[in-house]
Order: C-alpha cells, then sequence, then structure tokens
C-alpha cells in the first residue's frame, strides 16, 4: 500500500474548507430533499454541518500506518477511508491524484 503523503492531508482540509464556505453561503436548509420535513430524523443525514464534521473528524483520526505499526490496525482503515473519501467525493475536483485512490486489494 502507498503510504498517505501530506500533500493528501493538506489537500483534503482545503476540499473540506471549501465545502464549508459554500454551505456558509447557502440559505438555511437548501440542502434538504424536497419533501423531507425538518423534523424527520432522516433530514441530519443531509445537513453539510454534519457531513463536514464527520469529514473533520476523518482526519483527525489519521496516523501514517506505515509508521503506526501493529499496535495501531485502525491506521490502515482509517488511511483506506480517506484514500475512498478523495476518490469518491473530490476526484473531480483540481489538484487531485490517481495516486490516492484506493489500492483494489486494500481492506475496507
Amino acid at each position: 500500500m502507498q503510504g498517505m503523503t501530506a500533500e493528501l492531508i493538506t489537500w483534503l482540509h482545503e476540499q473540506i474548507d471549501a465545502d464549508e464556505l459554500a454551505a456558509a453561503d447557502q440559505p438555511p436548509m437548501s440542502w434538504r430533499p424536497e419533501g423531507l420535513s425538518p423534523d424527520n430524523p432522516l433530514a441530519a443525514l443531509y445537513s453539510p454541518a454534519r457531513t463536514i464534521a464527520m469529514r473533520r473528524d476523518l482526519l483527525a483520526a489519521w496516523r501514517d500506518p506505515e509508521h503506526a505499526g501493529t499496535q495501531d490496525p485502525d491506521s490502515h482503515s482509517i488511511d483506506w477511508a480517506l484514500r475512498v473519501l478523495a476518490a469518491t467525493a473530490y476526484s473531480d475536483r483540481p489538484g487531485y491524484r490517481e495516486e490516492w485512490a484506493p489500492a483494489d486489494d486494500e481492506p475496507a
């Protein structure tokens, strides 16, 4: 597995910051799907604030798996999850590198 680079972590922070700015410019509740009332528990799943917070938490939990050792097996899963996030949510943005994509043989 390729090691996570500082460039990817920095780039992901920039993308999430951009998402946060874009969400702040939108009218309240504009993100909610039509027909889904604000009091519906499913509405929270569409909240940009919730999505951004989850992505920031995932970034904060990242530890380089190449330096974590066997005592930190979660580092490989978090590394993989960040690679999937970059590939699925942000691969169409400037600066994304194909080398950051998760390998097909990496565990989910």
